[in-house]
Protein backbone atom coordinates (compact mmCIF):
# COMPACT_ATOMS: atom_id res chain seq x y z
CA UNK A 1 0.00 0.00 0.00
CA UNK A 2 2.81 2.06 1.31
CA UNK A 3 4.38 1.40 -2.41
CA UNK A 4 0.84 2.35 -3.88
CA UNK A 5 1.41 5.51 -1.65
CA UNK A 6 4.18 6.57 -3.59
CA UNK A 7 3.19 5.22 -7.16
CA UNK A 8 -0.23 7.33 -6.73
CA UNK A 9 1.65 10.69 -6.33
CA UNK A 10 4.22 10.06 -8.91
CA UNK A 11 1.54 9.34 -11.44
CA UNK A 12 -0.29 12.54 -10.50
CA UNK A 13 2.78 14.40 -10.96
CA UNK A 14 3.41 12.80 -14.13
CA UNK A 15 0.08 13.66 -15.37
CA UNK A 16 0.13 16.82 -14.32
CA UNK A 17 3.63 17.03 -16.28
CA UNK A 18 1.82 15.33 -19.30
CA UNK A 19 -0.97 18.14 -19.06
CA UNK A 20 1.63 21.40 -18.65
CA UNK A 21 3.39 19.74 -21.45
CA UNK A 22 0.41 19.27 -23.72
CA UNK A 23 -0.72 22.74 -23.01
CA UNK A 24 2.44 24.03 -23.87
CA UNK A 25 2.60 22.26 -27.51
CA UNK A 26 -0.83 23.29 -27.63
CA UNK A 27 0.43 27.25 -27.86
CA UNK A 28 3.50 25.97 -30.13
CA UNK A 29 1.36 24.85 -32.21
CA UNK A 30 -1.10 27.72 -32.55
CA UNK A 31 2.21 30.05 -33.31
CA UNK A 32 2.66 27.54 -36.40
CA UNK A 33 -0.34 27.82 -37.04
CA UNK A 34 0.04 31.43 -36.79
CA UNK A 35 3.14 31.49 -38.87
CA UNK A 36 1.53 29.63 -42.09
CA UNK A 37 -1.40 31.64 -42.67
CA UNK A 38 0.82 34.67 -42.17
CA UNK A 39 3.50 33.02 -44.79
CA UNK A 40 0.03 31.73 -46.77
CA UNK A 41 -1.11 35.31 -46.82
CA UNK A 42 2.54 36.32 -48.21
CA UNK A 43 2.64 33.93 -50.75
CA UNK A 44 -0.61 35.08 -52.02
CA UNK A 45 0.44 38.46 -52.38
CA UNK A 46 3.20 37.44 -54.47
CA UNK A 47 1.26 35.81 -56.24
CA UNK A 48 -1.08 38.39 -56.80
CA UNK A 49 1.82 41.11 -57.86
CA UNK A 50 2.79 42.20 -60.85
CA UNK A 51 5.81 40.05 -62.49
CA UNK A 52 9.13 41.64 -62.21
CA UNK A 53 9.40 41.66 -66.14
CA UNK A 54 7.07 44.77 -66.85
CA UNK A 55 8.95 47.01 -64.68
CA UNK A 56 12.68 46.34 -66.12
CA UNK A 57 10.28 46.84 -69.55
CA UNK A 58 9.14 50.42 -68.45
CA UNK A 59 13.01 51.19 -66.62
CA UNK A 60 14.31 49.91 -70.29
CA UNK A 61 11.68 52.59 -71.71
CA UNK A 62 12.36 55.19 -69.61
CA UNK A 63 16.30 54.65 -70.14
CA UNK A 64 15.22 54.52 -74.07
CA UNK A 65 13.06 57.37 -73.81
CA UNK A 66 15.77 59.84 -71.51
CA UNK A 67 18.41 58.41 -74.79
CA UNK A 68 15.79 59.23 -77.33
CA UNK A 69 15.71 63.07 -75.78
CA UNK A 70 19.78 63.59 -75.46
CA UNK A 71 19.46 62.19 -78.89
CA UNK A 72 17.54 65.38 -79.88
CA UNK A 73 18.85 67.29 -77.61
CA UNK A 74 22.38 66.72 -79.35
CA UNK A 75 20.19 67.54 -82.78
CA UNK A 76 18.98 70.66 -81.93
CA UNK A 77 22.60 71.46 -80.91
CA UNK A 78 23.78 70.49 -84.37
CA UNK A 79 21.06 72.39 -86.19
CA UNK A 80 21.78 75.14 -83.62
CA UNK A 81 25.48 74.56 -84.55
CA UNK A 82 24.47 74.49 -88.78
CA UNK A 83 21.84 77.30 -88.55
CA UNK A 84 24.85 79.73 -86.94
CA UNK A 85 27.45 78.60 -89.43
CA UNK A 86 24.80 79.34 -92.28
CA UNK A 87 23.98 82.33 -90.58
CA UNK A 88 27.64 83.29 -90.43
CA UNK A 89 28.47 82.42 -93.84
CA UNK A 90 25.14 84.68 -95.38
CA UNK A 91 26.24 87.72 -93.08
CA UNK A 92 30.00 87.01 -94.65
CA UNK A 93 28.56 86.87 -98.29
CA UNK A 94 26.18 89.92 -97.42
CA UNK A 95 29.08 91.99 -96.40
CA UNK A 96 31.26 90.49 -99.60
CA UNK A 97 28.14 91.96 -101.51
CA UNK A 98 27.93 95.25 -99.83
CA UNK A 99 32.13 95.66 -100.29
CA UNK A 100 31.36 94.52 -103.83
CA UNK A 101 28.53 96.94 -104.31
CA UNK A 102 30.23 99.67 -103.17
CA UNK A 103 33.20 99.03 -105.51
CA UNK A 104 30.70 99.04 -108.58
CA UNK A 105 29.80 102.35 -107.09
CA UNK A 106 33.12 104.02 -107.14
CA UNK A 107 34.16 102.37 -110.26
CA UNK A 108 30.89 104.07 -112.11
CA UNK A 109 31.64 107.09 -109.82
CA UNK A 110 35.22 107.44 -111.74
CA UNK A 111 33.76 106.17 -114.86
CA UNK A 112 31.59 109.07 -114.53
CA UNK A 113 34.16 111.72 -114.47
CA UNK A 114 36.26 110.28 -116.86
CA UNK A 115 33.48 110.61 -118.81
CA UNK A 116 32.71 114.24 -118.22
CA UNK A 117 36.46 115.09 -118.29
CA UNK A 118 36.51 113.43 -121.85
CA UNK A 119 33.34 115.76 -123.19
CA UNK A 120 35.11 118.77 -121.42
CA UNK A 121 37.91 117.82 -122.95
CA UNK A 122 36.16 117.39 -126.55
CA UNK A 123 34.77 120.74 -126.28
CA UNK A 124 38.57 122.21 -125.58
CA UNK A 125 39.82 120.14 -128.78
CA UNK A 126 36.72 121.75 -131.18
CA UNK A 127 37.74 125.10 -129.63
CA UNK A 128 41.04 124.43 -130.57
CA UNK A 129 39.97 122.96 -133.85
CA UNK A 130 38.37 126.23 -134.96
CA UNK A 131 41.16 128.07 -133.86
CA UNK A 132 43.87 126.05 -135.69
CA UNK A 133 41.28 126.99 -138.58
CA UNK A 134 41.42 130.06 -138.48
CA UNK A 135 45.20 129.63 -138.12
CA UNK A 136 44.89 127.75 -141.52
CA UNK A 137 43.41 130.99 -143.15
CA UNK A 138 45.57 133.36 -141.77
CA UNK A 139 48.39 131.52 -143.09
CA UNK A 140 46.73 131.05 -146.58
CA UNK A 141 46.01 134.49 -147.17
CA UNK A 142 49.77 136.07 -145.72
CA UNK A 143 51.33 133.38 -147.79
CA UNK A 144 53.58 135.25 -150.42
CA UNK A 145 53.42 134.94 -154.11
CA UNK A 146 55.96 132.66 -155.65
CA UNK A 147 59.46 134.34 -155.88
CA UNK A 148 60.69 134.83 -159.18
CA UNK A 149 63.61 132.58 -160.02
CA UNK A 150 66.72 133.99 -159.72
CA UNK A 151 69.26 133.77 -162.37
CA UNK A 152 71.83 131.75 -160.33
CA UNK A 153 71.54 127.81 -160.68
CA UNK A 154 69.64 126.27 -158.24
CA UNK A 155 71.52 124.48 -155.94
CA UNK A 156 72.04 120.95 -156.16
CA UNK A 157 70.81 118.54 -154.13
CA UNK A 158 73.25 116.74 -150.95
CA UNK A 159 73.71 113.23 -151.36
CA UNK A 160 72.65 111.42 -147.60
CA UNK A 161 74.37 108.06 -146.63
CA UNK A 162 71.50 106.93 -145.27
CA UNK A 163 67.81 108.57 -143.82
CA UNK A 164 69.15 108.16 -140.59
CA UNK A 165 72.13 111.09 -141.45
CA UNK A 166 69.18 112.96 -142.89
CA UNK A 167 67.44 113.53 -140.24
CA UNK A 168 70.69 114.28 -137.38
CA UNK A 169 72.24 116.89 -139.87
CA UNK A 170 68.19 118.40 -139.96
CA UNK A 171 67.87 118.38 -136.11
CA UNK A 172 71.50 120.04 -135.92
CA UNK A 173 70.41 122.94 -137.96
CA UNK A 174 67.14 123.86 -136.37
CA UNK A 175 69.63 123.47 -132.97
CA UNK A 176 72.17 125.32 -134.19
CA UNK A 177 70.55 128.63 -135.46
CA UNK A 178 69.74 127.48 -138.50
CA UNK A 179 65.89 126.51 -138.12
CA UNK A 180 65.00 127.05 -141.76
CA UNK A 181 67.34 125.40 -143.51
CA UNK A 182 66.66 122.38 -140.70
CA UNK A 183 63.13 122.65 -141.52
CA UNK A 184 63.35 122.35 -145.32
CA UNK A 185 65.30 118.97 -144.93
CA UNK A 186 62.97 117.68 -142.44
CA UNK A 187 60.27 118.49 -145.31
CA UNK A 188 62.42 116.82 -148.01
CA UNK A 189 62.91 113.88 -145.51
CA UNK A 190 59.19 113.51 -144.74
CA UNK A 191 58.79 113.91 -148.47
CA UNK A 192 61.39 110.54 -149.18
CA UNK A 193 60.38 109.03 -146.31
CA UNK A 194 56.96 109.01 -145.94
CA UNK A 195 56.58 106.01 -143.73
CA UNK A 196 60.29 105.75 -141.73
CA UNK A 197 59.91 105.16 -138.17
CA UNK A 198 61.72 108.57 -137.83
CA UNK A 199 58.41 110.16 -139.14
CA UNK A 200 57.15 111.32 -135.59
CA UNK A 201 60.34 113.14 -134.84
CA UNK A 202 60.83 114.62 -138.28
CA UNK A 203 57.68 116.57 -137.88
CA UNK A 204 58.04 117.01 -134.19
CA UNK A 205 61.40 118.67 -135.08
CA UNK A 206 59.93 120.60 -138.00
CA UNK A 207 57.47 122.43 -135.86
CA UNK A 208 60.05 123.70 -133.40
CA UNK A 209 61.89 124.75 -136.26
CA UNK A 210 58.71 127.41 -136.95
CA UNK A 211 58.98 128.11 -133.21
CA UNK A 212 62.24 129.18 -133.42
CA UNK A 213 61.52 131.10 -136.44
CA UNK A 214 58.73 132.79 -134.37
CA UNK A 215 56.00 131.46 -136.88
CA UNK A 216 54.08 130.23 -134.13
CA UNK A 217 50.78 129.45 -136.22
CA UNK A 218 52.73 127.01 -138.39
CA UNK A 219 54.28 125.76 -135.17
CA UNK A 220 50.62 125.06 -133.42
CA UNK A 221 49.33 123.23 -136.76
CA UNK A 222 52.46 121.45 -137.07
CA UNK A 223 52.52 119.69 -133.88
CA UNK A 224 49.15 118.76 -133.99
CA UNK A 225 49.83 117.09 -137.09
CA UNK A 226 51.86 114.93 -134.72
CA UNK A 227 49.26 114.73 -131.94
CA UNK A 228 46.72 113.27 -134.60
CA UNK A 229 48.79 110.85 -136.34
CA UNK A 230 51.16 109.75 -133.19
CA UNK A 231 48.83 110.14 -130.46
CA UNK A 232 50.57 107.23 -128.40
CA UNK A 233 53.88 107.94 -129.94
CA UNK A 234 56.94 109.40 -127.45
CA UNK A 235 56.69 112.89 -128.76
CA UNK A 236 53.22 113.32 -128.55
CA UNK A 237 53.32 115.19 -124.74
CA UNK A 238 56.11 117.04 -126.43
CA UNK A 239 54.44 118.13 -129.36
CA UNK A 240 51.53 119.27 -127.14
CA UNK A 241 53.14 121.18 -124.54
CA UNK A 242 54.79 123.31 -127.69
CA UNK A 243 51.68 124.14 -128.67
CA UNK A 244 50.62 125.49 -125.40
CA UNK A 245 53.78 127.56 -125.61
CA UNK A 246 53.24 128.72 -129.31
CA UNK A 247 49.12 129.86 -128.37
CA UNK A 248 51.06 131.50 -125.03
CA UNK A 249 53.23 133.46 -127.26
CA UNK A 250 50.75 134.61 -129.42
CA UNK A 251 49.03 136.20 -126.37
CA UNK A 252 46.27 133.49 -126.40
CA UNK A 253 46.66 132.36 -123.04
CA UNK A 254 42.93 130.79 -122.78
CA UNK A 255 43.79 128.32 -125.57
CA UNK A 256 47.25 127.97 -123.92
CA UNK A 257 45.92 126.77 -120.27
CA UNK A 258 43.44 124.22 -122.02
CA UNK A 259 46.35 122.52 -123.70
CA UNK A 260 48.92 122.73 -121.09
CA UNK A 261 46.10 121.29 -118.46
CA UNK A 262 45.36 118.67 -121.22
CA UNK A 263 49.20 117.68 -121.07
CA UNK A 264 49.03 116.34 -117.50
CA UNK A 265 46.11 114.73 -118.07
CA UNK A 266 46.71 111.96 -121.22
CA UNK A 267 50.09 111.76 -120.61
CA UNK A 268 50.83 111.68 -117.11
CA UNK A 269 53.79 109.91 -116.27
CA UNK A 270 55.26 112.15 -119.23
CA UNK A 271 58.29 114.91 -118.34
CA UNK A 272 55.95 116.89 -120.59
CA UNK A 273 53.29 116.57 -117.90
CA UNK A 274 55.30 117.99 -115.24
CA UNK A 275 56.57 121.15 -117.49
CA UNK A 276 52.81 122.14 -118.05
CA UNK A 277 52.25 122.32 -114.92
CA UNK A 278 54.95 124.10 -114.18
CA UNK A 279 54.29 126.51 -116.58
CA UNK A 280 50.21 126.94 -115.78
CA UNK A 281 51.07 127.76 -112.70
CA UNK A 282 53.08 130.44 -113.98
CA UNK A 283 50.83 132.24 -115.92
CA UNK A 284 47.92 131.67 -113.67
Amino acid sequence: MARYAVVFPLIGAFAAFLAGCAVVDTGAFNRLQDEMVELKKEVAVLKTAPPPAPLLAAERADAEGIESVRKSFADMNSDFDRVRSDQLAATTRMDEARDEMQRIAARQDAQERALQEIRGNADRMKEIEKRLAALEERIGKLSPAPAAATASAPESPREWKSPEEMYEVAVGQVKGGNPKKGRETLSDFAAKYPDHKLIPNVLYWKGEAFYAEKDYENAILTFQDVVDRFPRGEKAPDAMYKQGLSFLALKDKKNARILLDLVPKKYPKSKAAEMAKKKLKEIR
